[in-house]
């Protein structure tokens, strides 16, 4: 791990950083290049990282932006997510924003170290603690942004979630999602203080190495995930909540924002969801 940071990111200035997480996946390299682009210093968070490595001097060339670093993160446990914070933190940089755009969709149901749905433990429950751990660098007006999908209107939350799954290629995926947002509005709600916005966003049906159609996906997932827009598209709604100084919404496409409290249609399950997801947490967040 001490390779991951090379000589450009030593010797940049201490400017808060734009944490882009899936960076070098479809959306998360066009949302990581967006960025570049304006000038803004970049970290690229991925599970792969050479990869990664070599993104960002790809980067550094066509850009000729050279605070854009890299470090590895896995989300596949929490443990894995405490040690990126802690080499995170490590780097005492301030941070302008937490991208959260890593996510998968796993064909078959696997059980996370942890003991939770893999898809789940991705998308929702090591997303949430990601975010949580690194929200005390974010600097005071910095953001956390939340990639959510439309399958979340598909479902609803079992009772058991998230200690219990029945998984579903698209049904898994969509609870995680719907979770992560409903968990956003707890999370937008305790970091106002702090003047942290917190919002999530809808990039639409992108096409993704995380989306691989073939003739063993059942005909429902293929109709949901089949790619309906250009990857820049699926940029748009991230590059406005990150631009925006509202907190607690949902952005898609060029102009529409709902707030995220309008898939709350169940205030006790919503209650049950933030009180046991904190239970699950709270060994691995800071003891104050």
């Amino acid at each position: 791990m001490n390779d991951e940071i090379d000589n450009a990111g030593k010797t940049a200035q201490a400017a808060p950083v734009f944490i882009v997480t899936g960076s070098t996946d479809a959306m998360g390299s066009l949302i990581t290049r967006r960025l570049a682009e304006q000038g803004k210093p970049v970290l690229l968070a991925s599970r792969n990282l050479v990869k990664a490595q070599q993104y960002a001097e790809l980067l550094r060339k066509e850009t000729k932006n050279n605070d854009i670093q890299c470090l590895q993160l896995d989300l596949n446990s929490f443990e894995l997510v405490q040690d990126f914070v802690a080499r995170l933190t490590a780097l005492n940089r301030p941070v302008a924003a937490l991208i959260n755009n890593a996510g998968n969709l796993p064909r078959r149901a696997s059980v996370s170290p942890n003991g939770y749905d893999h898809c789940v433990q991705v998308n929702f429950l090591s997303t949430a603690l990601l975010s949580m751990l690194v929200a005390p660098l974010i600097v005071e007006g910095g953001r956390i942004i939340m990639s959510t999908s439309i399958t979340r209107r598909l479902v609803s939350l079992p009772y058991e979630f998230p200690n219990i799954s029945h998984f579903t290629q698209i049904g898994s995926y969509a609870q995680s999602k719907l979770a992560l947002t409903l968990f956003s509005i707890y999370i937008s709600t305790t970091l106002k203080t702090r003047r942290i916005i917190v919002n999530c966003v809808n990039p639409g049906i992108i096409k993704s190495s995380m989306v691989a159609l073939n003739k063993w996906v059942d005909k429902m997932a293929d109709y949901l995930v089949k790619p309906l827009k250009s990857n820049t598209a699926g940029v748009v709604p991230t590059m406005r909540a990150l631009e925006s100084n509202d907190t607690g919404f949902i952005f898609e496409g060029n102009s529409r924002q709902i707030k995220m409290s309008s898939v709350l249609n169940n205030r006790d399950v919503f209650i049950k969801l933030c009180q046991d997801t904190m239970r699950i947490l709270k060994k691995y967040l800071p003891q104050k």
